[in-house]
């Protein structure tokens, strides 16, 4: 099993339909609603299906247009240092 989870260093707070991520205790906030939200969301659930996958299944996008800006999105929030990769 694969997917992310939010770093110990990382608060969030769900707002209505919006999610508030930051890396404590200086940030900066991120605001992730509409598509952001749920690709953090779809990361964020055990599933042995991909990222790219499973939004697309939500979406119904097809995986292979959606897969460049999915990757990159949570790899940038990997890099920000707000979720890490679970190894399985």
């Amino acid at each position: 099993m694969g997917g992310y989870r939010p770093t110990e260093s990382t608060g969030v707070v769900e707002y209505g339909d919006v999610l508030y991520a930051a890396t404590l205790p200086s940030g900066p906030i991120l605001v992730l609603d509409g598509i952001a939200g749920l690709i953090w969301a779809v990361a964020c659930e055990p599933s042995d299906e991909s990222v790219v996958d499973r939004v697309a299944e939500l979406t119904g996008a097809p995986p292979a247009h959606i897969r460049i800006e999915v990757e990159r999105f949570v790899d940038d929030l990997v890099a920000r240092g707000l979720l890490a990769p679970i190894a399985g």
